[in-house]
């Protein structure tokens, strides 16, 4: 062959290559595929109970090896799927990981991975989810419990006392009874209104029973069963109860009645009495009197009497609290002053917050300094002066806020110190804060502090439980509830409502029962929330 024939040869096969190559596809990649798409939805972005309830679905796979929730980039759980449309998963409680605090801010997300590998993650839901033990809902349009109630019993059986206003605003007292599953209701009108500031106090060991007040209306003693045994008409600022039961009222005369103490019966007299004794007050009541062990009356009053032009005083007077039939009662025993303070007041009315000791042998108050601070003094009330051995602690502690009240609970071991947006815990032996890091307990974002709850004993005798809610409403009803089983231990949980409000009461074991807008929740054991953060 000649070198031309050869050139055309040559010439022939390069050119046939891009032809080759064009059949056989050359360098073109197959078409990419698409991602599969996972779904996660929820029907509730705040949730208190034992388990959470989402629905996950996938697509885009032609065969799906594996559906999993995460939240965030941590792994909760798999899930079963065979496809078809979304599915239900119940997340339960102790799937969840609780680093981040209780109650649990997640954000859920379905991750899906086919078999052939591509994945994909869905867009996250955010969930605030407060685990608890019970949920009891109520039947539509109605509540199990009332706003404010008090948990009375224990166990298998427990019952919660409150009051309300039906449609008509017709006020009744209720007993709502829970044994095992099954809430029975009891109720009985009252002779006043039940408003936000009516108070049920605790059951008394020997009367049996307990009194409810409220401010400027009226008070009545009832038993277990509701039967009202003993009732005052008097327009009473304060209450307390005596050794045996009877009710120690306070009126400042809203009425047009002059300033007075009054005892008044828990059980009916025959003939009928309004009350036992009656006694005048120095100045103005500054706090709850206590009925002492040793027979007498403790009342705190801030007055004029006896200060210079300017000043006012604290002074706690006691009273004698009288026999069974009220005589003797009423007489004065001794009175010891406290403090003597700077005051604007011809007639002195306002005095720093105060509050006695659960026994009465102390009054707690606070003392405005400069620069928000407060100073707390724990004065003898046996004594006068509130100085050297007349005040408990060697060194009175000053708080850097402006302190509006003092709570004694564990029994009478320590002592809450509130103010607006912040609560210390006392040792109310020495004074020292207890509060870990020193940092006091606080709401969230404006909300300012409603009430305090303490634990009432058992296994968290120091427990408090403080509830928030928001500042300059009308009618202030707790959004939140932080909590902790000690002090020293920091905050234990925190959840916060978006709308509606919430109760809290601890029943005679000291577990914890809360309403959480309509619904009746028995929460945790305080100890499995502890351990729960670890």
């Amino acid at each position: 062959m000649t070198d031309l024939a050869r050139l055309a040869l040559l010439r022939t096969a390069l050119l046939s290559l891009p032809v080759l190559a064009t059949a056989c596809g050359g360098n073109d990649k197959p078409p990419i595929k698409d991602p599969p798409q996972a779904t996660l939805s929820v029907t509730e972005t705040n949730v208190v109970g034992t388990k959470v309830t989402v629905q996950v679905g996938a697509t885009g796979c032609d065969q799906i090896e594996s559906l999993s929730i995460y939240d965030g980039d941590t792994y909760i759980k798999g899930v079963a799927y065979s496809g078809g449309g979304q599915v239900p998963v119940e997340i339960q409680r102790n799937e969840f990981k609780y680093t981040k605090g209780i109650a649990g801010y997640f954000s859920l997300r379905a991750k899906v991975v086919c078999t052939d590998k591509l994945e994909n993650y869905s867009q996250p839901q955010p969930v605030t989810f407060f685990p608890v033990a019970e949920v009891y809902d109520a039947p539509a349009g109605t509540q199990v419990v009332t706003d404010k109630f008090i948990a009375e019993g224990s166990g298998a059986s427990v019952s919660f006392i409150g009051c309300g206003n039906d449609a008509t605003g017709i006020p009744y007292l209720f007993r709502v009874t829970k044994a095992g599953g099954v809430i029975t209701e009891k109720s009985v009108r009252m002779p006043f209104l039940c408003t936000n500031d009516t108070v049920i106090t605790s059951i008394h060991p020997v009367s049996g029973k307990r009194w409810i007040w409220t401010p400027n209306a009226g008070a009545f003693a009832f038993d277990r069963n509701l039967n009202i045994t003993g009732r005052t008409d008097y327009l009473l600022d304060l209450l307390a109860v005596g050794t045996d039961g009877d009710a120690i009222i306070y009126d400042a005369g809203a009425g047009g009645d002059d300033k007075a103490l009054y005892r008044i019966a828990h059980q009916p007299s025959s003939p009928p009495v309004a009350f036992k004794w009656k006694t005048s007050v120095d100045g103005f009541a500054v706090t709850t009197p206590v009925a002492t062990t040793d027979g007498v009356v403790l009342v705190a009053s801030i007055t004029s009497a006896g200060a210079p032009s300017g000043r006012a005083r604290v002074v706690v007077s006691k009273i004698s609290y009288g026999a069974a039939n009220g005589a003797g009662g009423g007489g004065y025993v001794g009175t010891y002053l406290m403090k003597e303070f700077a005051s604007a007041e011809t007639i002195p009315t306002v005095s720093p917050p105060a509050t006695f000791s659960v026994d009465g042998t102390l009054l707690y108050m606070a003392f405005s300094l400069q620069g928000a601070a407060t100073e707390l003094l724990a004065c003898k009330t046996q004594s006068e002066g509130c100085e050297g051995t007349s005040q408990r602690w060697t060194q009175p502690p000053v708080l850097p806020r402006q302190i509006v009240a003092t709570v004694p609970f564990a029994n009478n071991s320590r002592l809450a110190a509130i103010a607006p947006q912040q609560v210390y815990v006392l040792d109310a032996s020495t004074g020292a804060v207890l509060n870990k890091d020193q940092a006091p307990l606080t709401p969230e974002g404006a909300l300012v502090v409603n009430q305090v709850q303490s634990g009432g004993g058992g296994q968290f005798p120091e427990a408090l439980f403080v509830l928030n809610s928001a500042a300059n409403a009308p009618y202030p009803a707790p959004l939140e509830i932080v909590a902790t089983e000690k002090a020293a231990n920091g905050e234990l949980f925190r959840y916060r409502l978006n709308a509606g409000s919430m109760g809290a009461s601890v029943d005679d074991e000291g577990t914890l029962w809360l309403r959480v807008g309509t619904k009746l929740v028995r929460p945790l054991p305080l100890s499995d929330y502890r351990q729960a953060r670890q």
